[in-house]
């Protein structure tokens, strides 16, 4: 987890990115990769596949932007192609899963952003970050372990 994090913020700071919500596209061209809204069927809802990334048509625009941060933590973090399949079963504790995720949750809600803000409302930081209040309760707790 601490790699994740520690590597979401190194980039953050190569892109200089500061202010939320978090520019995801800059961080994409920066890296020459390619992002595609994909028609998958099933529980696949992304894809890491060399320098592309598919995320699911029908995933909401903040859905989206979580998907896209956590191709990118499987970019910078993982050797090789990735799916993500999101639901509670075996794919989810498989560790460099978790990792991703974490590093989804820094890069999208970055400790130095939230840190003043963490007592807002869930509603309220999801919408200042522009994520799903999922990923924020996700977050608020990493930042809990991190005390």
């Amino acid at each position: 987890m601490r790699k994740a994090l520690k590597r979401a913020r190194e980039i953050l700071q190569q892109c200089n990115l500061s202010s939320a919500p978090i520019n995801l596209d800059k961080i994409i061209e920066q890296e020459g990769l390619s992002l595609d809204d994909w028609h998958f069927a099933g529980r696949i809802n992304e894809a890491y596949l060399g320098d592309s990334i598919g995320i699911k048509k029908t995933a909401s625009p903040t859905k989206k932007r979580e998907l896209v941060a956590h191709a990118l933590g499987h970019h910078f973090l993982h050797a090789g192609n990735h799916l993500y399949f999101e639901t509670h079963d075996q794919f989810i504790t498989f560790k460099q899963e978790h990792e991703a995720q974490c590093f989804a949750a820094e890069l999208l809600i970055p400790t130095l952003i939230l840190e003043p803000i963490k007592t807002w409302p869930a509603h309220e930081l999801a919408e200042h970050f522009s994520v799903t209040e999922e990923l924020i309760k996700f977050r608020l707790k990493l930042l809990e372990g991190e005390s």
